[in-house]
């Protein structure tokens, strides 16, 4: 156990893993823990036999949950990020992020070319709700399918960076109006860099509100 002065100077540490920040706890709390049965009975002399009973599994089951660190909120954490972005994630109820339903439900609202400062944004929330969501899956959560959506997720918003660092005020691409043209589309050009960064953030939200609905 390493004692800090305080809480900041524990997170400075070189060696501190934010995975462990839910045990930084004040010295009281750790006292009154290691005070807990399971501790003293150590002393006994039939200390085996005693852990083996009812009475040891009753104490070791209560500090295992004092230690346990608690649930995160994903849900909650998620949504506070979108409530804070200014991007309304209204726009996707009813996409599916593996389908074309996230093209079809964008043009509805943004029929022309995105202003890269629209796709900045959603590129902005779909980073913050990733950093939101554990690399770790939750308890009783299918752990492939947790870790392979979160990276999808990752692998979006690295795309949507991608196109961002192409975007040009004012620049469009035949190709996606093409495509665009063959779902109903009538605008004039497309702005393809834009377009497809918002288009991957977006998929990218959809994901991680999976997710933030399992935990």
């Amino acid at each position: 156990m390493n004692l800090f002065r305080s809480e900041e100077h524990a997170r400075d540490w070189e060696e501190f893993e934010p995975r462990m920040a839910a045990m930084l706890r004040p010295v009281e709390w750790w006292a009154e823990t290691f005070a807990a049965p399971m501790f003293r009975a150590r002393a006994r002399s039939d200390f085996l036999s005693w852990m083996s009973g009812s009475d040891g599994a009753g104490a070791f089951a209560e500090l295992r949950a004092r230690l346990t660190p608690p649930r995160p909120d994903v849900k909650a954490t998620t949504a506070a990020v979108a409530a804070l972005s200014q991007v309304d994630l209204a726009v996707l109820d009813g996409a599916s992020a593996d389908d074309r339903s996230v093209e079809l439900n964008l043009m509805g609202v943004w029929p022309a070319s995105v202003p890269i400062e629209i796709a900045r944004d959603w590129r902005d929330t779909a980073a913050a709700m990733i950093v939101a969501i554990p690399s770790d899956p939750l308890p009783d959560v299918d752990a492939h399918h947790w870790i392979d959506t979160r990276r999808s997720a990752v692998r979006d918003v690295q795309a949507g960076d991608g196109w961002l660092r192409r975007a040009e005020p004012g620049a469009g691409d035949p190709r996606l109006t093409a495509r665009l043209q063959q779902m109903g589309w009538q605008g004039e050009m497309a702005d393809q860099p834009a377009w497809t960064a918002m288009e991957q953030a977006a998929r990218a939200i959809l994901k991680c509100r999976e997710l933030a609905l399992l935990g």
